[in-house]
């Protein structure tokens, strides 16, 4: 968690700039839509059932992350810090941009607790807690690019990356940030996968 934690927050602006000035290849993280994504089904802390890339990707700006409600450490001030990114973005949430938290734990984290979770940490419109089954969220995890190159740390749920993937799926543009930052160099950084006005 301590390698986690100083890439989250102390030296996450660095890290926000440069993973914000490098969009991701399309090629690499976006293939051919569904096929490559997958449409596995999700659920959501209101118990609604999604397929993940017709409907939570397709055509949308969408900024995800991964937590789970039983995580002590990095989630908590994750969470907190994305629901004043959503306070920023204000009526947009859910119009212009979606932001889902997927779980790491979901057999433990059903939709009930996802609930719970949501109402104690202000998750309002535009923003969905997710579950599903194992083997699902585990292939979710990698085709987003959640993956440690070492398997030790990968398979260590308390080390999860710290960080928010920020896509806007119909122009193949992709960039991330650190969890940890302050809301608004998250804000900078999602305009980067948002073209500005003519």
């Amino acid at each position: 968690m301590q390698r986690r934690s100083f890439l989250a927050g102390a030296g996450g602006a660095v890290f926000a700039g440069a993973l914000a000035a490098r969009p991701a290849r399309a090629e690499t993280l976006h293939q051919s839509g569904a096929d490559w994504f997958t449409n596995v089904e999700v659920t959501s802390q209101d118990g609604r059932t999604f397929r993940f890339y017709d409907d939570l990707m397709r055509d949308k700006v969408i900024m995800v992350n991964f937590f789970y409600t039983s995580c002590n450490e990095l989630c908590p001030l994750m969470t907190q810090n994305l629901a004043a990114v959503t306070d920023l973005l204000g009526e947009r949430m859910g119009r212009d941009v979606f932001m889902y938290s997927i779980s790491l734990d979901p057999t433990f984290d059903t939709p009930e607790r996802l609930a719970s979770y949501a109402k104690a940490n202000g998750v309002g419109p535009g923003w969905l807690l997710l579950t599903g089954k194992p083997d699902d969220i585990e292939l979710l995890r990698h085709r987003l690019g959640y993956v440690d190159s070492d398997p030790l740390q990968d398979a260590d749920r308390d080390q999860h990356l710290g960080a928010v993937r920020i896509a806007n799926v119909p122009l193949h543009r992709w960039v991330m940030s650190p969890a940890l930052v302050p809301p608004a160099a998250i804000i900078r950084t999602l305009k980067r996968a948002i073209p500005e006005p003519a």
